[in-house]
């Protein structure tokens, strides 16, 4: 069995068969009569998976930027910013004084970060005005 770690509308993790079949490519290809692919402006395509032959497919999905088999080796440069900022004050006004150290460095596997939550709007007071 493999593990695979798929990216797009969600990130998650699937487990296939290492016998099976996996295709990427866009859900509804164009053609000259019928033009059904919409560009949203990122690229994104639909991952199959076949189990043995391709009439036979398990599982299909759609709003994936792309994958990877988790035994693959992985790492990321990343860069690091620390520092501060000073203000001082005199007669003469403020002044602002940064102090901040970069630094760039190789990260092997990097945590996922999920999605950050849609927010709600929150209903509008009687007496508020916008």
């Amino acid at each position: 069995m493999r593990e695979l770690l798929v990216f797009g509308e969600k990130t998650f993790k699937i487990t296939v068969p290492d016998d099976a079949k996996i295709t990427f490519g866009p859900f509804s290809p164009p053609t000259n009569d019928r033009n059904n692919w919409v560009s949203t402006g990122r690229a994104e395509g639909t991952l199959r998976i076949y189990q043995g032959s391709k009439e036979n497919v398990v599982a299909v999905f759609a709003g994936v930027r792309g994958f990877r088999d988790l035994s693959l080796q992985y790492a990321e440069e990343v860069a690091k910013e620390e520092g501060a900022t000073i203000w001082k004050s005199d007669q003469h006004g403020y002044m602002r004084e940064d102090k901040i150290q970069r630094t760039n460095e190789w990260v092997d596997d990097p945590p996922l970060l999920e999605a950050p939550k849609p927010r709600r709007r929150r209903k509008a007071k009687e007496d508020e005005v916008f």
